[in-house]
């Protein structure tokens, strides 16, 4: 009589294998579906109007990002701009007073998204990053104060934030608010952002999924395999 393991490892050396290991793959495909593409619109503010101020109910680059409090400013200098030409400027035109920065996105209602930007500061600050008036996961509260100490490029001292949200609506309004706090008298008062990008995450509960077609798939074949290869020996 032939062991129960030895006919495990037959199995597994087995023609039919192959063939399980594609219909894994095939389960994964129909139970992962593709994330819903979403894109954040002038994600460079290279759009937007170098050297100028924008106030409340004005938009940066023809309608992308909207100002809906307070003022911001589109700096140009290098030691201000992560990448590109441009990078924007939360706080500068507006100390002590939130001021705010909005994008409407299309989204899928249940699906994850994960923004990134880069962002560095010279002054203490607040700083959110909400959808639908909802701080995002993982999100900052501030952004650090590295400083831009040279006339030179300072796109080195930009560091790399991300947060994450689940759409609760097809549309999603993401918006960045600063608030500058430098000491009285002080010039500094930047807080910078540049480069935002969105990109959709798998679902959880499509994971989940996947995961039971693949165990309960696993279990039924290999509970058929073994019985036919025990019965033949």
């Amino acid at each position: 009589m032939i062991s129960v393991a030895n006919a495990f490892n037959s199995c597994l050396k087995s023609s039919s294998f192959g063939k399980f290991v594609a219909a894994i793959a095939a389960v994964v495909g129909l139970s992962v579906s593709a994330p819903a593409a979403t894109t954040i619109a002038d994600g460079g503010f290279e759009a937007a109007g170098g050297g100028n101020v924008y106030f409340a109910g004005q938009s940066i680059d023809g309608g992308s990002w909207n100002v809906t409090t307070g003022a911001v400013y589109i700096d140009t200098l290098d030691p201000y701009v992560f990448a590109g030409s441009n990078s924007v400027n939360l706080t500068l035109a507006n100390l002590y007073v939130p001021n705010s920065l909005e994008q409407t996105l299309t989204t899928t209602v249940g699906q994850g998204y994960t923004v990134n930007f880069w962002a560095n500061s010279d002054s203490a600050n607040t700083f959110s990053i909400t959808e639908n008036g909802i701080a995002l996961t993982g999100s900052p509260a501030s952004i650090v104060d590295n400083g831009f100490p040279g006339a030179i490029t300072n796109s080195s001292l930009f560091v790399d934030y991300t947060g994450t949200f689940f759409a609760t609506s097809t549309t999603t309004d993401l918006t960045f608010t600063a608030t500058g706090d430098p000491a009285i008298g002080s010039t500094d008062g930047s807080v910078m952002i540049d480069n935002v990008s969105i990109h959709a995450t798998p679902e959880p509960g499509s994971m989940v999924l996947a995961l039971t077609g693949i165990a309960g798939l696993g279990l039924l074949v290999g509970k058929r395999r073994l019985g036919r290869f025990l019965f033949a020996n």
